[in-house]
């Protein structure tokens, strides 16, 4: 039971640090291209199905107070449109707005939604808004939460949209980082498996980022998760020991192991498939994200501290009766 608890914990550590790094460059990179804002409008713009419309939202002072250019580094854009845009916006804020910006594109001094459903001309909005306020009559609360609803709905749909574009981006970070420090989790498995002075290293470098039940505890930064791959995990293998990343890549390709003698075309095959499969599956383990092995390195951790948990009275009567029960049917030794 150790020895599967200290296999789990190394792989939950490894996966662990490789995610922390995955997804600190996932954010990096999603704040350079403005990827939240830019679903965020994407989002906004098949809500109201008017580009006209779409344009004076965006431009209401309310929305331009919380919309922010895209950061820059050396004056590049890295892809993104180079304008202030928000990256959220409140349930709340948008009925407001959007009841503004209706009045004004329709020139309608209307101070409430039933009031400017009556006056709007015909459009795909004013159907979606008339579906939403069906049963609400003149009741402008009721409206105004019927349009609020109506966007956190399609808000979260956008978030779960969000989310599984970043587990693709993160997946491919992922894969990246394995090719570049060599992390395949089926030699770091085997590894740990095989090794008991593996297992404790990278148990004791588990406790830095474990915490015991009750105890209040976050995640480590992406600084910590860095050093203490570069430093504390050299009993595994991972990261290329040949003396230089070309020189290993040079031995790889001529097909020849570490004995430099030749091997067969099927072994250089199987060799280079085992390779590519460890790697792409830790490129999944990291598009699980860091609180996925957060919680799953506290749970070892927390089971090996406290250890199994131990049998109740009743369990341990039935067991002792049920021994009873195996020598009556046995009977003395040596009858037959």
């Amino acid at each position: 039971m150790d020895q599967i608890l200290g296999v789990g914990i190394g792989i939950a550590t490894v996966c662990l640090l490789l995610s922390i790094i995955a997804s600190h460059v996932q954010e990096v990179t999603a704040a350079f291209t403005s990827r939240r804002a830019a679903t965020l409008e994407l989002a906004l713009q098949k809500m109201l199905e008017d580009p006209t419309l779409y344009g004076m939202f965006a431009s209401h002072p309310l929305i331009q107070n919380i919309s922010f250019h895209p950061p820059k580094f050396l004056m590049l854009k890295f892809f993104s449109v180079n304008k202030p845009r928000p990256s959220y916006i409140a349930s709340p804020l948008f009925s407001r707005v959007l009841l503004a910006t209706l009045a004004v594109r329709n020139n309608i001094p209307a101070t409430d939604f039933p009031t400017m459903l009556a006056a709007m001309p015909a459009s795909p909005l004013k159907e979606r808004l008339q579906t939403l306020m069906v049963g609400a009559g003149n009741n402008a609360a009721a409206c105004n939460a019927a349009v609020e609803q109506w966007y956190d709905g399609t808000m979260d749909r956008v978030n779960g949209y969000y989310k599984r574009r970043t587990q693709w981006v993160l997946m491919f970070i992922g894969l990246l980082l394995a090719i570049l420090c060599n992390a395949n989790l089926f030699n770091v498995t085997s590894t740990l498996w095989l090794s008991k002075d593996s297992r404790d290293s990278v148990a004791a470098l588990a406790q830095i980022y474990g915490c015991k039940n009750g105890e209040t505890c976050s995640a480590p930064n992406y600084e910590q998760a860095r050093r203490d791959m570069e430093e504390k995990l050299n009993p595994l293998p991972m990261g290329y020991k040949q003396g230089s990343v070309k020189a290993y890549w040079s031995r790889l390709a001529r097909g020849k192991d570490e004995a430099d003698r030749e091997v067969s075309y099927w072994d250089e095959v199987g060799s280079g498939l085992y390779t590519l499969g460890g790697w792409l599956l830790t490129a999944i383990a990291v598009s699980l994200g860091a609180p996925f092995w957060f919680d799953m390195l506290n749970n070892f951790v927390n089971l090996r501290i406290t250890g199994a948990k131990p049998a109740t009275g009743v369990e341990m009567r039935a067991a002792a009766a049920k021994a009873q029960v195996d020598v009556h049917v046995a009977g003395p030794q040596g009858n037959t």
